[in-house]
Protein backbone atom coordinates (compact mmCIF):
# COMPACT_ATOMS: atom_id res chain seq x y z
CA UNK A 1 0.00 0.00 0.00
CA UNK A 2 1.22 3.77 -0.92
CA UNK A 3 2.16 5.75 2.27
CA UNK A 4 1.73 9.72 2.24
CA UNK A 5 4.78 11.25 3.55
CA UNK A 6 4.15 14.50 2.95
CA UNK A 7 1.96 17.33 0.83
CA UNK A 8 2.10 15.64 -2.74
CA UNK A 9 4.47 12.92 -1.66
CA UNK A 10 4.04 9.02 -1.09
CA UNK A 11 6.30 6.38 -0.93
CA UNK A 12 5.57 2.95 -3.07
CA UNK A 13 7.22 0.08 -1.83
CA UNK A 14 8.57 -2.31 -4.16
CA UNK A 15 9.62 -6.02 -3.46
CA UNK A 16 12.88 -7.35 -4.89
CA UNK A 17 11.86 -10.55 -4.42
CA UNK A 18 15.21 -13.18 -3.37
CA UNK A 19 17.54 -10.09 -3.76
CA UNK A 20 19.31 -9.00 -0.19
CA UNK A 21 18.43 -5.19 -0.73
CA UNK A 22 14.94 -6.78 0.24
CA UNK A 23 12.95 -3.48 -1.30
CA UNK A 24 12.89 -0.53 -3.21
CA UNK A 25 11.70 3.21 -2.04
CA UNK A 26 10.08 4.51 -5.12
CA UNK A 27 8.62 7.66 -4.67
CA UNK A 28 5.67 9.64 -6.34
CA UNK A 29 4.73 13.28 -6.29
CA UNK A 30 1.37 13.94 -7.17
CA UNK A 31 0.27 17.22 -9.21
CA UNK A 32 -1.24 18.58 -12.37
CA UNK A 33 2.22 16.29 -14.10
CA UNK A 34 3.39 13.81 -11.53
CA UNK A 35 6.80 12.64 -11.09
CA UNK A 36 7.77 9.17 -10.81
CA UNK A 37 11.32 8.31 -8.90
CA UNK A 38 12.31 4.82 -10.04
CA UNK A 39 10.78 1.82 -10.52
CA UNK A 40 12.15 -1.45 -9.88
CA UNK A 41 13.36 -4.23 -11.53
CA UNK A 42 11.97 -5.35 -15.15
CA UNK A 43 10.07 -8.66 -13.47
CA UNK A 44 6.86 -9.61 -12.26
CA UNK A 45 6.59 -8.90 -8.70
CA UNK A 46 7.84 -5.61 -9.25
CA UNK A 47 5.57 -4.95 -12.12
CA UNK A 48 2.47 -6.17 -10.24
CA UNK A 49 3.56 -4.24 -7.08
CA UNK A 50 3.82 -0.89 -8.79
CA UNK A 51 0.67 -1.09 -11.08
CA UNK A 52 -1.47 -2.38 -7.76
CA UNK A 53 -0.06 1.11 -5.46
CA UNK A 54 -0.62 3.75 -9.12
CA UNK A 55 -4.10 1.91 -9.47
CA UNK A 56 -4.74 2.74 -5.72
CA UNK A 57 -3.32 6.79 -6.29
CA UNK A 58 -5.42 7.14 -8.99
CA UNK A 59 -2.11 7.94 -11.15
CA UNK A 60 -2.71 8.80 -14.96
CA UNK A 61 1.00 7.68 -16.32
CA UNK A 62 -0.15 9.80 -19.29
CA UNK A 63 0.93 12.62 -17.10
CA UNK A 64 3.46 10.94 -15.15
CA UNK A 65 7.07 12.04 -15.47
CA UNK A 66 9.73 9.32 -14.64
CA UNK A 67 13.16 10.35 -12.47
CA UNK A 68 15.90 7.57 -12.66
CA UNK A 69 18.59 8.23 -9.71
CA UNK A 70 20.68 6.32 -11.68
CA UNK A 71 20.85 3.46 -14.11
CA UNK A 72 20.72 0.41 -11.96
CA UNK A 73 17.92 -2.30 -12.99
CA UNK A 74 16.06 -2.01 -9.51
CA UNK A 75 15.89 1.04 -10.03
CA UNK A 76 15.53 1.78 -14.30
CA UNK A 77 13.74 -1.72 -14.82
CA UNK A 78 9.98 -0.93 -15.50
CA UNK A 79 11.24 2.81 -16.48
CA UNK A 80 10.25 2.15 -20.46
CA UNK A 81 7.12 0.01 -19.70
CA UNK A 82 5.52 2.62 -17.10
CA UNK A 83 6.74 5.67 -20.43
CA UNK A 84 3.87 6.91 -22.07
CA UNK A 85 4.00 9.27 -25.04
CA UNK A 86 4.25 12.74 -24.41
CA UNK A 87 6.04 11.96 -21.06
CA UNK A 88 9.93 11.62 -20.07
CA UNK A 89 12.07 9.61 -18.44
CA UNK A 90 15.08 11.60 -16.87
CA UNK A 91 18.67 10.22 -16.30
CA UNK A 92 22.41 11.85 -16.31
CA UNK A 93 23.95 11.57 -19.56
CA UNK A 94 26.66 9.82 -17.79
CA UNK A 95 24.31 6.90 -16.85
CA UNK A 96 22.23 7.28 -19.98
CA UNK A 97 25.54 6.13 -21.91
CA UNK A 98 26.13 3.17 -19.67
CA UNK A 99 22.39 1.76 -19.73
CA UNK A 100 23.00 1.85 -23.57
CA UNK A 101 26.20 0.36 -23.87
CA UNK A 102 25.03 -2.83 -21.75
CA UNK A 103 22.31 -2.84 -23.90
CA UNK A 104 24.65 -4.94 -26.28
CA UNK A 105 26.01 -8.39 -25.81
CA UNK A 106 29.74 -7.24 -26.99
CA UNK A 107 29.84 -5.51 -23.71
CA UNK A 108 28.94 -8.18 -21.27
CA UNK A 109 31.02 -10.84 -23.44
CA UNK A 110 34.31 -7.95 -22.80
CA UNK A 111 32.99 -7.69 -19.20
CA UNK A 112 32.97 -11.56 -18.37
CA UNK A 113 36.30 -11.78 -20.32
CA UNK A 114 37.74 -9.28 -17.92
CA UNK A 115 36.02 -10.89 -14.89
CA UNK A 116 38.01 -14.27 -15.60
CA UNK A 117 41.11 -12.19 -15.96
CA UNK A 118 40.68 -10.78 -12.45
CA UNK A 119 39.87 -14.09 -10.89
CA UNK A 120 36.53 -15.54 -11.30
CA UNK A 121 36.05 -19.45 -13.52
CA UNK A 122 34.55 -19.46 -17.10
CA UNK A 123 32.12 -21.62 -15.49
CA UNK A 124 31.43 -18.97 -12.78
CA UNK A 125 30.94 -16.81 -15.91
CA UNK A 126 28.65 -18.41 -17.94
CA UNK A 127 26.46 -19.04 -15.13
CA UNK A 128 26.10 -15.13 -14.00
CA UNK A 129 25.72 -14.47 -18.26
CA UNK A 130 21.58 -15.95 -17.63
CA UNK A 131 21.12 -14.49 -14.18
CA UNK A 132 22.95 -10.93 -13.71
CA UNK A 133 20.27 -8.58 -12.73
CA UNK A 134 21.67 -5.98 -14.65
CA UNK A 135 21.25 -7.34 -17.72
CA UNK A 136 18.16 -9.46 -17.45
CA UNK A 137 16.23 -6.80 -15.37
CA UNK A 138 17.08 -3.85 -17.41
CA UNK A 139 14.81 -1.65 -19.32
CA UNK A 140 14.19 -1.96 -22.90
CA UNK A 141 16.31 0.47 -24.54
CA UNK A 142 14.84 3.30 -25.84
CA UNK A 143 15.61 7.15 -27.07
CA UNK A 144 13.58 9.10 -24.71
CA UNK A 145 15.89 9.29 -21.98
CA UNK A 146 16.16 12.94 -21.50
CA UNK A 147 19.10 13.92 -19.87
CA UNK A 148 19.71 15.90 -16.72
CA UNK A 149 22.92 17.40 -15.46
CA UNK A 150 23.92 18.74 -11.94
CA UNK A 151 22.02 21.84 -10.45
CA UNK A 152 18.95 21.20 -13.35
CA UNK A 153 15.49 22.23 -11.36
CA UNK A 154 12.30 20.11 -11.74
CA UNK A 155 9.37 21.88 -10.29
CA UNK A 156 6.18 19.05 -9.68
CA UNK A 157 3.12 19.04 -7.06
CA UNK A 158 5.25 22.07 -5.47
CA UNK A 159 8.23 20.94 -5.32
CA UNK A 160 11.27 22.37 -6.51
CA UNK A 161 13.88 19.62 -7.14
CA UNK A 162 17.88 20.27 -7.38
CA UNK A 163 19.42 17.74 -9.51
CA UNK A 164 22.77 17.06 -6.92
CA UNK A 165 25.73 15.12 -9.18
CA UNK A 166 27.00 12.41 -6.62
CA UNK A 167 28.85 9.89 -8.73
CA UNK A 168 30.63 6.82 -6.83
CA UNK A 169 27.77 4.59 -6.85
CA UNK A 170 27.07 4.88 -10.71
CA UNK A 171 28.77 7.37 -12.97
CA UNK A 172 25.81 9.55 -13.60
CA UNK A 173 24.65 9.09 -10.14
CA UNK A 174 21.74 12.08 -8.97
CA UNK A 175 20.27 12.98 -5.85
CA UNK A 176 16.98 15.25 -5.62
CA UNK A 177 16.97 17.93 -2.94
CA UNK A 178 14.20 20.70 -2.35
CA UNK A 179 16.11 22.94 -0.24
CA UNK A 180 12.75 25.36 1.04
CA UNK A 181 11.24 21.92 2.36
CA UNK A 182 14.80 20.30 3.92
CA UNK A 183 14.12 17.18 1.33
CA UNK A 184 16.68 15.02 -0.06
CA UNK A 185 15.63 12.10 -2.21
CA UNK A 186 19.08 10.10 -1.87
CA UNK A 187 19.18 7.23 -4.58
CA UNK A 188 21.79 4.77 -2.65
CA UNK A 189 23.97 7.15 -2.07
CA UNK A 190 23.23 7.13 1.38
CA UNK A 191 21.77 4.33 2.74
CA UNK A 192 20.90 3.16 6.83
CA UNK A 193 21.41 -0.31 7.76
CA UNK A 194 23.01 -1.61 4.80
CA UNK A 195 25.95 0.11 3.06
CA UNK A 196 25.48 1.16 -0.97
CA UNK A 197 27.74 -0.93 -2.73
CA UNK A 198 30.49 0.74 -4.58
CA UNK A 199 32.72 -1.18 -7.55
CA UNK A 200 34.57 -0.72 -10.68
CA UNK A 201 33.22 0.91 -13.29
CA UNK A 202 35.40 1.36 -16.71
CA UNK A 203 34.29 5.11 -16.83
CA UNK A 204 35.79 5.79 -13.24
CA UNK A 205 39.25 5.48 -12.59
CA UNK A 206 38.75 5.82 -9.15
CA UNK A 207 35.21 4.64 -8.39
CA UNK A 208 35.58 5.16 -4.47
CA UNK A 209 37.32 8.30 -4.44
CA UNK A 210 34.44 9.85 -6.27
CA UNK A 211 31.65 8.16 -4.10
CA UNK A 212 33.74 9.92 -1.12
CA UNK A 213 33.97 13.24 -3.00
CA UNK A 214 30.28 13.08 -3.08
CA UNK A 215 29.28 12.03 0.14
CA UNK A 216 31.17 15.27 1.38
CA UNK A 217 29.47 16.93 -0.91
CA UNK A 218 25.75 16.50 0.39
CA UNK A 219 27.15 16.02 3.81
CA UNK A 220 26.38 19.45 5.09
CA UNK A 221 23.28 19.96 3.47
CA UNK A 222 20.13 21.27 5.73
CA UNK A 223 17.73 18.03 4.99
CA UNK A 224 15.22 17.09 7.66
CA UNK A 225 13.80 14.70 5.79
CA UNK A 226 16.32 11.90 3.84
CA UNK A 227 14.50 9.59 1.35
CA UNK A 228 16.94 6.75 0.59
CA UNK A 229 15.97 3.84 -2.09
CA UNK A 230 16.29 0.83 0.14
CA UNK A 231 15.06 -0.01 3.68
CA UNK A 232 12.82 1.60 5.99
CA UNK A 233 15.59 3.15 7.92
CA UNK A 234 16.64 6.63 7.51
CA UNK A 235 18.45 9.54 9.96
CA UNK A 236 20.54 12.00 10.17
CA UNK A 237 22.35 13.02 7.11
CA UNK A 238 25.88 14.37 8.36
CA UNK A 239 25.63 11.76 10.90
CA UNK A 240 25.29 8.93 8.08
CA UNK A 241 27.60 10.14 5.94
CA UNK A 242 30.31 10.29 8.63
CA UNK A 243 29.38 6.74 9.16
CA UNK A 244 29.50 5.68 5.64
CA UNK A 245 33.28 7.28 5.07
CA UNK A 246 34.30 6.05 7.89
CA UNK A 247 33.64 2.71 7.25
CA UNK A 248 35.16 2.85 3.56
CA UNK A 249 38.66 3.73 5.21
CA UNK A 250 38.50 0.63 7.56
CA UNK A 251 38.04 -1.22 4.55
CA UNK A 252 40.87 0.30 2.88
CA UNK A 253 43.03 -0.47 5.63
CA UNK A 254 41.33 -4.27 5.41
CA UNK A 255 42.24 -4.62 1.47
CA UNK A 256 45.53 -2.98 2.31
CA UNK A 257 46.56 -5.87 4.98
CA UNK A 258 45.22 -8.62 2.53
CA UNK A 259 47.55 -7.68 -0.46
CA UNK A 260 50.28 -6.76 1.73
CA UNK A 261 50.26 -10.15 3.53
CA UNK A 262 48.73 -12.28 0.39
CA UNK A 263 51.06 -10.88 -2.17
CA UNK A 264 49.95 -12.07 -6.39
CA UNK A 265 46.19 -12.38 -4.95
CA UNK A 266 43.33 -12.16 -8.00
CA UNK A 267 40.71 -9.37 -6.94
CA UNK A 268 38.69 -12.58 -6.27
CA UNK A 269 40.86 -14.31 -4.00
CA UNK A 270 41.40 -10.81 -2.14
CA UNK A 271 37.59 -10.20 -2.28
CA UNK A 272 37.58 -13.94 -0.87
CA UNK A 273 40.40 -13.14 2.51
CA UNK A 274 38.25 -9.77 3.44
CA UNK A 275 35.35 -9.47 5.53
CA UNK A 276 31.71 -8.99 4.94
CA UNK A 277 28.51 -8.84 6.51
CA UNK A 278 26.86 -12.33 5.09
CA UNK A 279 25.34 -15.10 6.78
CA UNK A 280 27.87 -17.44 5.31
CA UNK A 281 30.28 -19.56 6.45
CA UNK A 282 32.85 -18.81 4.09
CA UNK A 283 33.46 -17.68 0.55
CA UNK A 284 32.62 -20.87 -1.16
CA UNK A 285 29.08 -20.73 0.41
CA UNK A 286 28.77 -17.07 -1.19
CA UNK A 287 25.97 -16.68 -3.67
CA UNK A 288 27.60 -16.45 -7.22
CA UNK A 289 25.71 -12.62 -7.74
CA UNK A 290 26.99 -11.45 -4.23
CA UNK A 291 30.61 -13.35 -5.27
CA UNK A 292 30.53 -10.81 -8.24
CA UNK A 293 28.97 -7.50 -5.89
CA UNK A 294 32.05 -8.52 -3.58
CA UNK A 295 34.85 -8.62 -5.98
CA UNK A 296 33.40 -5.44 -7.64
CA UNK A 297 33.55 -3.78 -4.10
CA UNK A 298 36.96 -5.19 -3.52
CA UNK A 299 38.29 -3.72 -7.01
CA UNK A 300 36.78 -0.03 -6.11
CA UNK A 301 39.15 -0.26 -2.83
CA UNK A 302 42.27 -1.80 -5.05
CA UNK A 303 42.21 0.89 -7.50
CA UNK A 304 41.51 4.06 -5.03
CA UNK A 305 44.54 2.38 -2.94
CA UNK A 306 46.76 2.54 -6.56
CA UNK A 307 45.83 5.54 -7.34
CA UNK A 308 46.85 6.65 -4.37
CA UNK A 309 50.58 4.67 -4.91
CA UNK A 310 49.82 2.33 -2.18
CA UNK A 311 49.81 -1.11 -4.35
CA UNK A 312 50.11 -1.78 -7.72
CA UNK A 313 48.48 -4.41 -10.39
CA UNK A 314 50.13 -6.59 -12.92
CA UNK A 315 49.45 -9.97 -15.16
CA UNK A 316 50.41 -13.38 -14.12
CA UNK A 317 49.71 -15.84 -16.42
CA UNK A 318 46.65 -13.82 -17.99
CA UNK A 319 45.31 -12.70 -14.42
CA UNK A 320 45.04 -9.60 -13.16
CA UNK A 321 47.44 -10.08 -9.09
CA UNK A 322 48.33 -7.16 -6.67
CA UNK A 323 51.09 -6.09 -4.52
CA UNK A 324 51.95 -3.65 -1.71
CA UNK A 325 54.25 -1.15 -2.83
CA UNK A 326 57.16 -0.17 -0.34
CA UNK A 327 55.77 2.84 1.84
CA UNK A 328 58.16 5.96 -0.05
CA UNK A 329 60.95 7.22 2.27
CA UNK A 330 61.33 10.25 4.09
CA UNK A 331 63.89 12.51 3.13
CA UNK A 332 66.90 12.13 5.53
CA UNK A 333 68.03 15.90 7.04
CA UNK A 334 71.31 17.02 5.95
CA UNK A 335 74.50 16.68 7.95
CA UNK A 336 76.59 19.69 9.38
Amino acid sequence: MAEKIAENLYRLDIPLVGNPLKNLNSYLITGERNLLIDTGFREEPCRQAMERQLRELRVDLGRTDIYLTHLHSDHSGLSTELHRPGCRIFLSREDREELVERGDDDFWRLRNEQSIRDGFSREEMDVLWGSNPAREMAPQIADHYDCLADGEVLEYGGWRLRCIFTPGHSPGHMCLYDKDRKTLFAGDHVLFHITPNICRWESMPDALGSYLDSLARVRDLPVELLLPAHRSETGDLRARVNELTAHHHRRLEDTFSVVQGHPGLTAYQIAGVMRWQIRCRSWEDFPLTQKFFAVGEAMSHLDYLRCRGRIEMTEQNGKLVWHALPAPQEPSGSQA
